[in-house]
């Protein structure tokens, strides 16, 4: 009968010495909790409004360059990049060596929201807005008003904005010739 006992007991003396054979390193590790990275935008209302407000900052800072366009030193890089960017710069460098310049400002009378995208920390915004030119003339060097009579006051634009936790940069803006933006 010991020998019986002693058979039957071995099984759970392997069992017993192949568990506490587990280090640290062979231990199935305990499952990381989920990210804590919390969205940049709660919804696509919030994602709207840091668009708009960064294509109003876009419009600030051109509208002062076309202004006093000798001063030739603006913060471009600082509302734009990629094609809205060089768009900045070329305006500013044809306004330059045509010498003219604007008074007044546009004004952005509405903007929509089209859609997001999020690409890796970046979320690309894209939003419909609807810009009005009624305060703004274009003069030359003799301050004549080259302002077309019956020139169109509102323009719709599809822009599209690259927000980060740091910025939100205006990158695109091109005529929209779709309906529904600029409706009165």
């Amino acid at each position: 009968m010991p020998r019986r006992l002693a058979l039957a007991a071995l099984p759970l003396v392997l069992i017993v010495a192949l568990l506490s054979a587990c280090t640290e390193s062979t231990r199935i590790p305990t499952a990381e909790p989920p990210s804590a990275t919390q969205p940049l935008f709660a919804s696509d209302e919030e994602a709207l409004e840091a668009a708009t407000a960064a294509y109003e900052e876009y419009l600030a800072v051109l509208d002062s360059a076309l202004q006093q366009p000798e001063k030739l030193e603006f913060p471009f890089s600082e509302v734009a990049g990629g094609s809205a960017l060089d768009e900045a710069r070329d305006s500013l460098n044809s306004f330059v060596d045509d010498g003219l310049r604007i008074t007044g400002a546009r004004q952005l009378m509405e903007s929509k929201f089209q859609q997001s995208t999020l690409q890796g920390d970046i979320v690309e915004i894209q939003i419909y807005v609807c810009e009005s030119v009624a305060n703004v003339d274009v003069l030359d060097l003799q301050g004549n008003s080259l302002v077309e009579p019956g020139r169109p006051e509102l323009t719709a634009f599809e822009v599209t904005v690259f927000a980060s936790a740091a910025d939100a940069l205006v990158h695109e803006r091109i005529v929209w010739s779709g309906g529904g933006v600029c409706a009165g």
